[in-house]
């Protein structure tokens, strides 16, 4: 979207209040979201109120659910835009500084100026709609969607309400996306996708995951050195892929691999295609396949019918398995998801309970895993600098090939005075000295 509206000639500024148009890329997945949403929509039409700004604009998942009464709700909005190719943004923005209303209808056409006169705004998105990013990441680490859509049909999730099934992306679309990121200076590239291991078989093209990993592996000598696969489904995840996964030079030893739950009653009603001896199953061929893969994953208890029994076999797994990365989340009744209407429902409290057990054990993991790193050697890819006077580098943050970037946990790197000129982007080798938290703490090597 960015990168269509520099193209129109617009200007980013980091202030909504130094904007005449301010765009709300919006979340409706859980009632959370929506609500940070909402009231960040309810931030911008005050700030145009008072004349600060000319124009709001609202996109993304909470329109395409509920644009209807979101339009009854805050007239002040200038437009909403469902999901979609959002090459038309600009001439949405162009509208709005007009003076021109113009809501966009449900078929994705925005209308406005003469009665009757239409203006394409939201289009079908198109397998190379991506192409010319613009980067609202720093310049060393990128995300590269994979398509968009989900053929599951997972009891608790909306998505595929929202965003419809699997539409992937061409493989030779992602790999030019991937290389001018790569020109851009991205040495990090993570693959989201709502489930990666899915990529391409909507294609019917006879490629998939690993044949695009082996594609990205081609660009490591472009300086892309790390690719991080995110959100792969254990159901699906293969022979193959791990033996790519393995052999691909750039491909980093960590997977995320959302397993939501323990216990095969909870998983079965919740709809995941898988079960406990199948997750054990793959977790095993991951780490025999490539030692030392760091596996990131996925819990949501507190879903209807959840036993204390049924949460204990949670722990179970998660003690026998010990993830080395793990988010925990509360279930959400969706009223779009089979999962909204289920019985019996868990309280709240206890749900909010659980997820502080399961949170209590990770921290505890990760703290005696963390212990064993103290003493050793490892490279991070640093993603600032902290300065002080003059400019004296004091502390560079960054993460090594164990750690997403926004999700999982820091090392803190001291500096010495032969550091002033570390820079953002760079990997450097350091020493872990100790930890805190989640993070790690070190100097340079």
């Amino acid at each position: 979207m960015v990168g269509h509206l520099g193209r129109a000639g617009m200007t980013l500024v980091t202030e909504p209040r130094d904007s005449d148009v301010v765009i709300v890329n919006t979340c409706g997945f859980i009632d959370e979201a929506r609500q940070e949403s909402l009231a960040t929509i309810r931030e911008q039409v005050a700030l145009k109120r008072q004349g600060r700004v000319r124009g709001v604009v609202v996109t993304g998942c909470l329109v395409e659910l509920h644009s209807a009464g979101l339009a009854q709700e805050l007239p002040e909005v200038d437009a909403w835009l469902p999901l979609s190719d959002y090459s038309g943004v600009p001439s949405i923005v162009d509208a709005v500084l007009g003076g021109a209303p113009s809501p966009v209808c449900p078929t994705g056409e925005v209308r406005g100026g003469a009665p009757g006169e239409t203006r394409p705004g939201g289009l079908v998105k198109q397998p190379d709609s991506d192409l010319g990013r613009a980067l609202l990441t720093s310049p060393h680490t990128a995300y590269l969607r994979l398509g968009e859509g989900c053929n599951h049909i997972c009891a608790f999730c909306a998505i595929p309400k929202i965003r419809g099934k699997l539409k992937s992306k061409p493989l030779a679309v992602l790999v030019e996306e991937a290389g001018a990121l790569a020109a851009l200076g991205a040495r990090e590239l993570t693959l989201i996708a709502e489930d990666s291991t899915d990529y391409g078989k909507d294609l019917r093209a006879g490629y998939g995951l690993s044949e695009l990993l082996v594609e990205l592996g081609r660009l490591e000598g472009a300086g892309l050195r790390w690719v991080r696969v995110m959100y792969a489904h254990p159901a699906t995840i293969d022979d193959r892929l791990i033996d790519t996964l393995a052999a691909v030079g750039n491909v980093a030893p960590y997977l995320d691999m959302p397993v939501q739950h323990g216990d095969d009653a909870v998983l079965r009603a919740m709809r995941r295609g898988t079960d406990g001896r199948r997750i054990r199953e793959v977790v095993g061929r991951l780490r025999a396949a490539i030692p030392g893969i760091t596996l990131r994953t996925t819990i949501l208890v507190g879903f209807p019918g959840e036993t204390e029994e049924g949460f204990a076999r949670l722990m179970a797994l998660l003690e026998e398995l010990r993830f080395d990365r793990v988010g925990c989340f509360v279930f959400s009744p969706e009223a779009s998801t089979e999962a909204g209407t289920m019985e019996p429902r868990v309280p709240r409290e206890q749900a909010e309970s659980r997820r502080a057990t399961v949170m209590d054990l990770q921290r505890r993991l990760l703290a005696a895993s963390n212990r064993r790193r103290v003493g050793t050697l490892d490279e991070v890819l640093v993603d600032a600098v902290e300065r002080g006077r003059g400019g004296v580098a004091l502390r560079a943050v960054g993460r090594t090939v164990r750690d997403a970037p926004e999700v999982d946990g820091r090392v803190l790197v001291e500096l010495g005075a032969t550091a002033s000129r570390l820079a953002a982007g760079e990997f450097r080798a350091v020493k872990i000295t100790g930890q805190s938290g989640y993070d790690l703490l070190a100097a340079l090597a």
